[in-house]
């Protein structure tokens, strides 16, 4: 039983595509090293007379930090898709370092062209259903979400259940 019955398909995968598409970004982001500029005084920052970090070194560790916080999101909803040939078509479309067409990624796989967007269209929904548990999925309505303890029901979702 689907506990969301009205999503919104099409923008539900256009908010998991942008998702994913930052993953490489966001690789880059988390794997760079920190390498502190050189002043012209040639010392390796500028000092600071509190004792404290300066702040492009703590806005670097900040953003370096949250990049991995969110890699480590995307990896575990990735991760939770139950079909293992769409979890493999995601991960070589937008998770590999060397970007492939998709042409390239199903002639590799020995899919289809339509069994290679079926499957890619699958994993995309159920990466959304999975990602920060469920905040990619975008319902047609507020009264459309159902949850497990009874909120935001419709009517006739509230009859079944006999509240």
């Amino acid at each position: 039983m689907r506990l969301f019955n009205n999503i919104n398909r099409n923008q539900t995968k256009r908010a998991a595509y942008k998702k994913l598409s930052q993953y490489r970004r966001l690789q880059r982001i988390a794997g760079e090293p920190y390498s502190p500029k050189v002043t012209t005084t040639y010392s390796f920052e500028p000092r600071s007379f509190t004792g404290s970090p300066s702040r492009q070194t703590e806005t670097m560790v900040l953003r370096k930090v949250a990049a991995e916080q969110e890699l480590d999101k995307i990896r575990e909803a990735i991760n939770a898709i139950s079909d293992a040939y769409q979890r493999q078509i995601i991960i070589e479309k937008y998770c590999k370092r060397h970007i492939k067409s998709d042409i390239e990624i199903y002639m590799d796989l020995g899919y289809t062209e339509s069994e290679f967007y079926r499957l890619l269209e699958n994993g995309i929904l159920e990466f959304a259903e999975s990602y920060r548990n469920g905040n990619l999925l975008v319902f047609e309505s507020e009264d459309d979400e159902l949850d497990l303890f009874g909120r935001n029901q419709p009517e006739s979702a509230k009859k079944l259940l006999g509240d």
